[in-house]
């Protein structure tokens, strides 16, 4: 009888929903769940040889991998990515995607790029630049960090003079500075993409003590089972830009009614979205990747 596929998963914390969700929905796709915490891993180079050691041990072949890193430790996951990619493991997301669409700028970039509209937004690294930029925007503008998720690094600012100190403050801490327009809308989309296909959505709102729509910061979701093919369309070609397997894409309606990108997350949770929806997101996504990995041609891009 052929061994059952090992299926690796880079979390930091077992005890995670999705961590723990992925964990129950290899088991149950019949393979072999190893959980890697990223931070106890060792890279190993030698000529053109290359080694993963967890711990003070080889790691055997992994045939699929799932990235489940926050934002603080994107690099240490991306390193271990083009790992497991040159050893020929069918990846969920590239080293090379996961990188891009951490970066909330350079990914904007990419989409806007492809033909996919986003909020108008600007990045500056110096502060004889801060006003242009809050003049261009008008009030109130949006401050974000460069990399963060869960609505964490997001600020608004209602007048010129909260904006400057708000980006002065940022420019002295980051050496660079991204702001948004604000759209004033309370409400936007999540949508779930797995290898090109719309797998699920939800609406989410902000809560009257807030203006971000996350639920990590107290928001509410309704599922949305009748996603608007145009709003699924662009999800899947936000996808597609940035090299994306998985994805959350967020949009938004702009004032004039067309549905903006607002950002792409790399490694969306999956708790909100399987609770209103009722659907099995971690076992969708654990047999689609098993079946890419046990394809002639897996996708697994360093």
């Amino acid at each position: 009888m052929a061994a059952a596929p090992r299926v690796a998963i880079l979390s930091r914390h077992a005890e995670l929903y999705s961590t723990r969700r992925l964990l129950d929905a290899v088991v149950a796709a019949g393979a072999d769940p190893v959980l890697l915490q990223p931070e106890q891993c060792l890279l190993m180079l030698h000529d053109t040889q290359a080694a993963l050691y967890y711990g003070s041990s080889p790691l055997a072949p992994c045939a699929a991998v799932i990235p489940r890193v926050g934002a603080p430790i994107t690099r240490l996951g991306a390193r271990l990515l083009r790992y497991f990619a040159g050893e020929g493991s069918c990846c969920l997301n590239s080293a090379g995607a996961l990188e891009l669409s951490r970066d909330k700028f350079a990914s904007l970039q990419v989409l806007a790029a492809a033909g996919i509209a986003v909020p108008q937004t600007a990045y500056f690294t110096q502060a004889g630049q801060r006003d242009l930029a809050v003049s261009s925007l008008g009030m109130p503008l949006v401050h974000k960090l460069l990399s963060g998720s869960q609505g964490v690094g997001v600020s608004l600012a209602d007048t010129p003079a909260a904006a400057r100190g708000m980006l002065d403050t940022v420019l002295h801490l980051q050496h660079e500075a991204m702001a948004q327009r604000f759209l004033g809308g309370r409400q936007d989309i999540r949508v779930i993409v797995l290898f090109g296909r719309v797998i699920a959505a939800m609406r989410r709102e902000a809560s009257a003590e807030d203006f971000r729509s996350n639920l990590h910061c107290g928001g509410r979701a309704s599922a949305l089972p009748d996603l608007p093919e145009d709003f699924a369309a662009i999800a899947r070609r936000s996808a597609a830009a940035l090299g994306l397997g998985f994805a959350g894409v967020d949009i938004m309606l702009a004032e004039d009614q067309r549905p903006l990108v607002l950002e792409v997350n790399p490694v969306p949770s999956l708790e909100g979205i399987e609770a209103v929806t009722g659907q099995d997101i971690a076992g969708t996504l654990v047999k689609a990747l098993l079946r890419q990995a046990s394809s002639p041609s897996p996708q697994s891009q360093p």
